[in-house]
């Protein structure tokens, strides 16, 4: 998916991709959801949650995928995977949850991480300050999607949680299109079709496993997707990785991973891919 968002924002604005990602992904959603015989609205009393986690969702996508066309693929990508540790701390802000010594420290590596990674980025006159605070802002947004899920996960199918999620964001970029609009050419068609199936079939596939494994066993796996991106990047833009860049990755992934296994072992239920 990420990778189709980096070809295809290299030209088209980062919402009418949102737009088709949504669009298309709502119309896959739609057939799989009459084939389960799920519901489109939901349970009256989850549907504050559900729109909340619609609307948190489509913001960080959107600020995701504008991210990825300013930054290079792997740090855009890793930002947006800071969202677990916002998860945790804003779980214990506003949830009440009491996190041990091991999941503060995990925390405060992951954060420490975040400065290495980016602070090679930030340089006078490159203009970078304002994508990374973007991008760690989508991260934000998507912890807000993926504490709302927590709570609607048990009693909502997955299809009816996503469809919220594309639902909105179909209508939120649907308002940008008038404005912005450029006809895709052939090879930005072809990549918004890989972006609506990969991130269709990212969070079906990632649920499924959820649902046939245990979560930390399934949880580090979500964590290929920024690896892959630094190599993405690599091969296709050439984008360097520099010692600091990488050990900033190393311990976002380290911090991640601990804290994705520590929420499992609590009992926490799995949280679904928020964007």
């Amino acid at each position: 998916m990420v990778l189709g968002v980096k070809i295809a924002t290299q030209r088209l604005p980062a919402l009418e991709v949102v737009f088709f990602r949504s669009f298309l992904g709502s119309g896959m959603l739609v057939f799989w959801m009459i084939r389960k015989k799920a519901s489109f609205f939901g349970k009256p009393k989850q549907r504050r949650e559900l729109i909340l986690r619609g609307i948190s969702g489509f913001l960080a996508l959107t600020l995701h995928f504008y991210t990825i066309s300013l930054l290079p693929l792997g740090t855009a990508v890793m930002l947006n995977y800071t969202a677990i540790i916002f998860v945790a701390l804003f779980a214990m802000l506003f949830i009440g949850e009491k996190p041990g010594a091991f999941l503060i420290s995990m925390i405060l590596i992951s954060f420490v991480g975040v400065y290495f990674l980016v602070s090679p980025t930030v340089s006078v006159g490159k203009g970078n300050e304002l994508a990374i605070f973007l991008g760690i802002l989508s991260a934000v947004f998507a912890s807000v999607a993926v504490l709302a899920i927590r709570v609607v996960s048990n009693k909502e199918s997955p299809l009816t949680i996503i469809f919220y999620f594309t639902a909105i964001s179909t209508i939120g970029s649907l308002f940008y299109l008038p404005f912005g609009f450029k006809w895709p050419d052939a090879k930005e068609a072809i990549a918004l079709v890989i972006i609506a199936v990969g991130s269709f079939y990212g969070q079906l596939w990632m649920t499924m496993a959820y649902r046939q494994a245990p979560a930390s066993l399934v949880a580090p796996f979500s964590y290929l997707t920024p690896l892959l991106s630094f190599i993405f990047g690599l091969i296709f833009w050439n984008e360097k990785v520099t010692p600091l860049n990488f050990l900033g990755a190393v311990l976002i992934l380290l911090g991640g991973v601990s804290i994705s296994v520590v929420e499992s072992r609590r009992g926490e239920p799995p949280s679904f891919e928020a964007v």
